[in-house]
């Protein structure tokens, strides 16, 4: 699985979950990363968010169905774009699913196994794993540290049952 997240703190968030439930994780922070990444092999499932440094998502995923080896691969936009609007342009660009931030962790990774599931690239022992996960949006974090006091990235709890 590829994640294409620039917020350092919620990809590694997500490769960390991804990865101790057993799937093979990459992240990377920039189009042209996931690009180069992408020329070695094609993954199962990309992640994709959409507000990029140096590319937006949204064209991201559109290149990504016009292209032969990855025209198929499942990709799931995990965004903090939350209108109608947005979520039915990723979806007609060509995302599979459209997740939001905040997001819970079990919740993406539920969507992961359809995803994977209905390409028929799910194994069977990811299929009994879960994992619980809140995941903060900057803002959340920011409105937070004003109200109590307490600075910098950081996540409220986290809970991860394998």
């Amino acid at each position: 699985i590829y994640v294409v997240e620039d917020d350092k703190n919620i990809q590694e968030i997500e490769t960390f979950a991804l990865a101790n439930v057993g799937y093979e994780v990459k992240g990377f922070d920039s189009a042209m990363d996931f690009y180069e990444a992408l020329n070695d092999t094609t993954p199962d499932l990309i992640l994709l968010d959409i507000m990029l440094p140096d590319e937006d998502g949204l064209s991201i995923v559109k290149k990504l169905r016009t292209r032969q080896d990855t025209v198929l691969v499942p990709v799931i936009m995990v965004t903090a774009k939350t209108t109608e609007i947005d979520k039915v342009k990723g979806l007609d660009l060509g995302a599979d699913d459209y997740v939001t931030k905040p997001f819970y962790m079990g919740e993406l990774l539920a969507r992961i196994r359809v995803a994977l599931r209905k390409s028929n690239q799910i194994p069977e022992e990811k299929k009994e794993k879960s994992i619980s996960l809140v995941v903060a949006s900057e803002k959340e974090i920011a409105q937070t540290s004003l109200r109590t006091g307490v600075v910098g990235p950081y996540i409220r709890s986290y809970k991860i049952t394998i």
